[in-house]
């Protein structure tokens, strides 16, 4: 903190030190401290030990002091508690912080609090104990200094108006002194926050502040007092832009702006920012720089962040926009994959595990879209009792298709796993991130292990994870024989947008998705790797409270009594799988393309219409819009609402709006079936 030293202030300014007191609990450190003192040119000083905070504010109360000697570790207050205290106590009185480690955060936000400086004990010897207590007085007295400065300054204004040719230099001066006060102490200010410099341009030395050497994460006096100590240190790549900035400053006399990137001894790249004055002589020769360094790194991230917030959120507002035209699609799909069975019921074996093929694909195809949707707009996905074991070996068949071949996958399920409540697709999600970043892993091949237990954590064994509970657990473990993760990358593994792939093959989303939508399902994640042996990462989901069998059952599809229903919609594929459907299921239906369409149809049959099924996004005229024009018609007209952006909210809006009911497209028919007998008999 003291190591090279700023020149004095200005002449007036001393520092004459006639009372110390030292507040420190070890009898051996406080004898050290004495005998140092007397040896130095503050021999004459009376120094006053105490041993607990309480004493040494009672002192300060009873005698003057100069300037006091703070220990951090005191038996009546401990830390920088010590120090606020003190402050509270004696706020004119300048303190020097004693430290047993040489802590750098601690020493640095002990001078934030107000402390002048900060010495580590095990590092104290004569002449840095000796500039410390005169600098820690001079910066308390500049402040007074610049004060009275202000002060006489008017006094002077005033007096000597009349005698203005005479006082004109004078005045002068005092306002030269004035300036060079305020940017000592301006800078002082700064330095509790950042580091600084000045650097004489004639003798080419510099000054490095002990602060701006602690940012750099470098041992004091490493930069010396020379610029190409410091310039060894930054990224490579940006020391072209730093010399040319500097060349440049100093040639048009302008203030330095500049930001770089620097390489601290642990390997770690931080951005830093520059910002710094030129001083000229009266010539326009530039003699110095004097500036601020500043760590902006965090503000690089959440800038980087910021980016990729608004490209997912573009991502976001482009899934929402094509959500609705893919369910539309699918809903054909589907709907005819479930009348098929019923129109040819004498089709082959094989013909029917087509079709189910074909359903299944569809409805597989709508969680896909309602998954984007929740990882995009945060929508919910629908919770259900689910056997993991379906989902694992739904993904030991895809990733065994789509592997290379030098990569092998096992699948090891224990029997009788538990049931748990949960969304599929979302853990479907999680299990296929985990094979897919182990598949990118091993780029020379390995094998991953899938493996599935019942797993009931007690008191002690839930402790030894950070957000477990006690209680039974599915755990499900994806092991490879990749590379692995380093220690220092394996803490920063699940934060969004961390990735050690190239660019353009990761997003540094895939585990972060993985942990929220785990947490969300109420489990944790542990993970275990090491460097060129592989990686483990356990799933940990909460067992079902009540064991649910999940043996398919077959639902029973109501049928119609002959009640007419008019379809809205503008796609034509939609309404004739509709009407087809509805027909089957001995229903009367009539089909409009437009609001417009509907409208007309309505007031033809408004006395034989029982329901309207209507889209709630149609080009021209929209489902709110026609069911409120209906309204008008008939107020107790019964309308169910379709769209292809199935939510919660979207559910709600609909009931809100006037609709009895809302499906989510694409319709199945069950669904449907059991939507229209809830309206039409309720």
């Amino acid at each position: 903190m003291v190591r090279n030293s700023r020149p004095t202030l200005i002449k007036s300014i001393t520092c004459p030190v006639e009372s110390i007191l030292l507040i420190e609990d070890n009898q051996a450190e406080a004898r050290f401290l004495q005998e140092i003192l007397k040896g130095s040119l503050l021999h004459q000083a009376q120094l006053t030990h105490v041993n607990r905070l309480e004493e040494g504010m009672a002192h300060c109360e009873q005698h003057p002091v100069d300037i006091i000697l703070l220990d951090l570790t005191l038996p009546d207050s401990y830390g920088l508690a010590s120090l606020d205290k003190l402050l509270g106590k004696a706020p004119g009185i300048p303190i020097v912080v004693l430290t047993n480690t040489n802590d750098d955060d601690l020493a640095v936000e002990a001078v934030r609090r107000g402390a002048q400086d900060y010495l580590v004990k095990r590092q104290v010897n004569q002449d840095l104990l000796v500039r410390s207590l005169r600098y820690a007085i001079e910066r308390q007295q500049g402040e007074v200094a610049l004060r009275e400065a202000n002060e006489t300054l008017e006094q002077r204004v005033q007096q000597r108006t009349a005698e203005l040719d005479n006082a004109n230099t004078l005045l002068l001066q005092e306002v030269q002194e004035r300036k060079s006060v305020q940017e000592r102490l301006t800078l002082a200010q700064q330095a509790a926050k950042m580091g600084t410099f000045e650097w004489n341009l004639e003798t080419n030395q510099v000054i490095w502040s002990p602060e701006l050497e602690t940012l750099y994460e470098v041992e004091p006096g490493s930069f010396g007092d020379t610029y190409e100590c410091w310039l060894n240190t930054l990224y490579e790549d940006d020391c072209p832009t730093i010399e040319q900035a500097l060349h440049q400053a100093i040639v048009d006399q302008q203030p330095i702006n500049v930001e770089f990137r620097v390489i601290q001894p642990r390997g770690s790249l931080r951005w830093i920012s520059v910002k710094s004055n030129v001083y000229h002589d009266a010539k326009g020769m530039a003699q110095r720089i004097v500036g601020i360094h500043m760590d902006i790194t965090e503000k690089k991230q959440f800038e980087a962040q910021f980016l990729r917030a608004q490209r997912l959120e573009s991502l976001g507002t482009l899934a929402s926009g094509i959500a609705h035209d893919l369910n539309n699609i699918l809903t054909p799909i589907l709907g005819v994959s479930q009348l098929l069975p019923l129109k040819f019921p004498t089709m082959t074996e094989q013909t029917h595990q087509l079709l189910d093929i074909l359903e299944t694909s569809a409805r597989r195809g709508s969680s896909l879209i309602k998954q984007i949707l929740s990882f995009a707009k945060g929508v919910e996905g629908k919770r259900i009792s689910l056997q993991v074991a379906h989902i694992l070996q739904e993904i030991r068949q895809i990733m065994g298709q789509t592997l290379p071949k030098s990569i092998e996958i096992w699948l090891d399920l224990s029997s009788n796993l538990w049931i748990v409540e949960g969304d599929a697709t979302q853990l479907h999600q999680v299990f296929m991130n985990l094979c897919v970043n182990a598949r990118d892993a091993m780029a020379q091949g390995g094998s991953i292990i899938i493996q599935a237990e019942n797993l009931e954590l007690d008191d002690t064994a839930a402790r030894t994870f950070l957000e477990a509970r006690p209680g039974r657990y599915i755990r499900v473990t994806v092991t490879d024989t990749g590379k692995g993760i380093s220690p220092e990358n394996l803490s920063r593994i699940f934060d969004p947008f961390f990735t050690t792939k190239e660019i353009g093959k990761g997003t540094g989303l895939g585990l972060s998705a993985v942990v929220g939508i785990v947490k969300s399902h109420g489990g944790f994640v542990d993970v275990q790797s090491e460097v060129n042996k592989g990686s483990e990462f356990s799933i940990y989901l909460p067992a079902s409270q009540i064991d649910v069998a999940l043996a398919a059952e077959n639902v029973d599809i109501p049928l119609g009594h002959r009640e007419t229903i008019l379809i809205v919609d503008d796609e034509a594929a939609i309404r004739e799988v509709v009407r087809t459907v509805l027909e089957t299921y001995q229903y009367r239906v009539l089909a409009a393309e437009s609001g417009t369409e509907a409208i007309a149809l309505y007031q033809t049959y408004k006395d034989d219409i029982d329901l309207l099924l209507i889209d709630m996004m149609m080009p021209g005229m929209d489902g709110v819009t026609l069911l409120s024009l209906l309204h008008q018609i008939n107020p107790n007209v019964k309308a169910i609402a379709m769209s292809g952006l199935g939510s919660t909210r979207m559910t709600e809006r609909a009931t809100s709006l006037g609709f009895q009911d809302f499906l989510s497209k694409p319709l199945a028919t069950e669904d449907l079936s059991q939507a229209l007998r809830r309206c039409l008999d309720g």
